[in-house]
């Protein structure tokens, strides 16, 4: 497995696992500086190929794949390898005697019948046992530290659950209160109203009563007056003084109700006195 996960991650041009891997338009991903450099043999001008697919682009805009990186990344970082090979740590070199060292810095086992000196030339050589120890350690750190940041994880997703929990039971609490206390008070607001209404209806109906009264009541003072007007007109149209003076004695006495009303009722109390 570990073999095949190592082929996806090799550049199709320097046979080597990605450096800064790119891609530009065909999904197919190479080395940053080994495109660049393939593509300097070309025509400065012309388009690019890829050297997988052929497909040709112009001017072709290089995208680094962060994701690509990152697995790159943590496979280099993850002793495959020497997983591998502690698993057959117990068996001997085919070709020689039983494989006693490793070698810590390429993490892998070490005969020395098989390999040349040179290759681990100032590396960390040591014994399987020491190696298996050590190996061994630093995943035991490796994984206390993730139970650690899986520990601080679960309780801080713990401690958001509760806050989203309680926040949306206070908000629901809240809702209720704000709503019931403005129901109280539209309530009281109504009842004001329907009571206001009912005191402005009453006081309208006392005064649109007593003025109803005074208009009828004004209504025949005035027809009275005008009847006394109309009777003086007619006495002083009469041209004779026999015929004046003949009926002044009914006249005086129908127009003095007239004459005691205007005496006391100058004008309108609705309206203004005019001067």
């Amino acid at each position: 497995m570990a073999c095949c996960l190592k082929d996806e991650l090799l550049c199709s041009i320097c046979l080597s696992i990605y450096q800064d891997p790119v891609s530009f338009g065909c999904e197919h991903y190479f080395c940053r500086k080994c495109i660049t450099e393939h593509w300097s043999r070309q025509e400065p001008h012309g388009t690019r190929d890829c050297p997988e697919c052929r497909r040709t682009f112009a001017d072709p805009l290089l995208s680094p794949s962060l994701k690509l990186s990152n697995i790159v990344e943590r496979y280099s970082a993850f002793p495959l390898d020497a997983i591998l090979n502690a698993q057959r740590s117990s068996y001997p070199c085919k070709d020689h005697e039983k494989v006693k060292l490793f070698c810590l810095t390429d993490k892998s086992l070490v005969c020395f019948f098989c390999d040349e000196p040179a290759l681990h030339e100032q590396h960390q050589v040591t014994t399987i046992e020491e190696a298996y120890e050590e190996i061994q350690r630093e995943m035991k750190e490796q994984l206390a530290t993730l139970q650690d940041s899986e520990k601080g994880h679960t309780e801080a997703l713990q401690l958001l659950q509760r806050q989203l929990t309680e926040t949306k039971s206070s908000a629901k609490s809240l809702r209720a209160t704000i709503g019931d206390a403005f129901e109280r008070l539209h309530r009281f607001l109504r009842e004001r109203q329907k009571s206001m209404l009912e005191e402005l209806e009453m006081d309208t109906a006392r005064k649109l009563a007593d003025i109803e009264h005074k208009i009828q009541r004004y209504s025949q003072q005035l027809r009275d007056v005008k009847e006394g007007i109309q009777i003086l007109q007619e006495r002083l149209n009469e041209t004779g003084r026999h015929d004046f003076l003949e009926g002044v004695a009914v006249t005086s006495e129908r127009c003095y109700t007239c004459l005691e009303f205007t005496k006391t009722q100058k004008s309108c109390p609705l309206c203004p006195v005019h001067k």
